[in-house]
């Protein structure tokens, strides 16, 4: 029998902001708020059977009227979030069902998400426990010291960048927030997390663009992608 998977859309916090502190979240894009694009993809995954949203806590109100305007009928809950990302999902994991045994959990600055990535990345979870999207660095990555001086040149051929979305069983997630609140260690994404419990995580291979929004930019090069 499948694991009963919900999803978690955080919007808020530093890692869902522009780097000028824009909240992204709530920005035009194609017309449409760039949260819309995560929860699309969330409410066409037939792996996904609930969401929470979390998000900033002057916009609960604002969100839930969203997600009601644009017909999100897998959204079960709206909650106020935290200043960081993990943090935002510690406290929507307290809104999700009794029966869920998996979550799914994603940024809405990644609005490029597709409902096949969530369902591949849930199928993963739910072989091997823990899983999260990932594409190849490639090229050469620099360390630079003053005055922009190339200190050292690093072959990352073999390296991979993690991405979003994640999927994780959900006693282990709770098992590793719970043990990064005993030792005062703050897990910045769900690999951190699985690190503090010794769970090892699989990568799925993601071929298309999944871009985060930090710049104005950005948001040009994910209308051209999204259309």
């Amino acid at each position: 029998m499948s694991q009963v998977t919900w999803g978690i859309l955080v919007t808020c916090g530093k890692t869902e902001q522009m780097v000028s502190g824009v909240d992204v979240s709530f920005l035009d894009l194609a017309s449409k708020p760039v949260l819309t694009y995560s929860l699309q993809a969330f409410e066409q995954c037939h792996e996904i059977a609930g969401v929470v949203v979390a998000t900033a806590p002057d916009r609960v109100e604002q969100t839930l009227g969203l997600c009601q305007l644009f017909g999100f009928s897998k959204v079960r809950k709206v909650v106020a979030g935290a200043a960081t990302f993990m943090g935002s999902v510690q406290h929507a994991l307290k809104a999700v069902g009794e029966d869920v045994e998996l979550v799914c959990i994603h940024g809405a600055s990644r609005p490029c998400i597709q409902s096949a990535l969530v369902s591949d990345v849930v199928k993963v979870a739910r072989r091997h426990d823990v899983a999260v999207a990932g594409r190849p660095v490639g090229g050469t990555l620099l360390t630079v010291g003053k005055g922009e001086v190339i200190k050292e040149a690093v072959d990352a051929a073999d390296w991979w960048a993690a991405h979003l979305p994640a999927a994780c069983r959900l006693d282990w997630l709770q098992q590793a927030l719970t043990l990064a609140g005993k030792k005062q260690k703050y897990p910045a994404d769900l690999v951190e997390a699985m690190n503090l419990i010794k769970k090892p995580v699989r990568l799925v291979a993601n071929s298309r663009p999944n871009i985060q929004l930090r710049q104005p930019s950005d948001l040009m090069m994910a209308v051209a992608l999204l259309s």
